[in-house]
């Protein structure tokens, strides 16, 4: 079953630990441009913008590593991946 994950978008960092948690998990490196997850950089400020790739699957992992509590697991309601 796909987990659904609550994004709050205003408290992250920008660290990249959901995108390389992510692509070491499905692909076996770190790399961030085959991560399911994406960040984009808002302006020149330090605001990020959260997304999921269609391929994402829900699995959760990208919240697990979330130091940041942007990304959290939820059983039903909030923005889900």
């Amino acid at each position: 079953m796909r987990k659904q994950i609550a994004v709050r978008s205003e408290k992250c960092t920008g660290c990249m630990s959901c995108q390389l948690a992510c692509s070491i998990t499905r692909y076996g490196e770190f790399n961030p441009s085959k991560a399911r997850i994406r960040l984009t950089r808002l302006g020149g400020q330090e605001r990020y913008a959260v997304s999921f790739s269609p391929r994402c699957r829900g699995c959760g992992v990208c919240a697990s590593y979330c130091a940041y509590g942007v990304l959290q697991e939820v059983t039903g309601g909030g923005d889900q991946a």
